[in-house]
């Protein structure tokens, strides 16, 4: 019996700012969708980065020395906290957290934060097929094309779908890589295309995608049954 391969996508990973907020800071589905995904340890567990932009109305802890104005901080994980399914980020001010914590402005107008996604989360930017599972693929447009699998929820009436988006022009080498990867003797398990960074600073991360490609893949959606 053959051994079943696998073929993983993973969406870039992604940055988003929220200025103008007070100790409760909501991220949103720029940063993961649904938001639901991030939980209590997203922190603790580097799946996000939080920074403040330094300003003079900030007290930071002991732990953060002194600071810029102007220039973005990583606030320690232990200096908030996450919610377990809102998305929420309450920051802990520095009166209750001499070390980790930041007490922010007074003027919402002067907290400045950006939310970093240092790993992909299963489900929402994160997947893996069969790739027995695999039924087709359809060109959206000159640069994006759906990749179908058979539902993973078991409904035999609906697909999940990777929306892949490639280089202009280029859905013959898609089709030809996403063979390539299926029909090869290589490793059981494929990193199709699992992004990077996607300029989230303060982050090291790069791109892996299959021989080489030739598609010029920058981002895969994933949207499950």
């Amino acid at each position: 019996m053959d051994k079943e391969k696998y073929l993983i996508f993973g969406a870039k990973l992604t940055s988003e700012d929220v200025d103008n907020s007070d100790l409760t800071v909501e991220t949103t589905t720029s940063l993961v969708n649904p938001v639901s995904l991030l939980n209590a340890t997203s922190g603790t567990d580097g799946i996000i980065e939080v920074q403040l932009k330094a300003h003079s109305g900030h007290t930071w802890g002991s732990t953060y020395g002194t600071v810029t104005a102007g220039q973005y901080y990583i606030i320690n994980s232990s200096g908030y906290t996450v919610h377990a399914s809102s998305g929420v980020v309450t920051i802990i001010a520095a009166s209750s957290d001499g070390v980790n914590g930041v007490t922010l402005d007074a003027s919402d107008a002067n907290n400045d934060f950006r939310f970093n996604l240092l790993q992909h989360v299963d489900g929402g930017t994160l997947a893996c097929f069969p790739a027995s599972k695999f039924k087709g693929m359809q060109l959206v447009d000159d640069t994006t094309t759906d990749l179908y699998f058979e539902a993973g929820s078991g409904d035999i009436d609906d697909v999940d779908v990777v929306l892949v988006t490639h280089a202009a022009g280029k859905f013959k080498e898609l089709a030809e890589m996403v063979n390539d990867a299926i029909s090869s003797s290589g490793p059981s398990v494929v990193n199709f295309f699992v992004g990077g960074n996607g300029g989230a600073t303060g982050t090291t991360i790069d791109a892996v995608a299959f021989n080489g490609n030739p598609a010029g893949i920058t981002n895969v959606a994933i949207t499950l049954d």
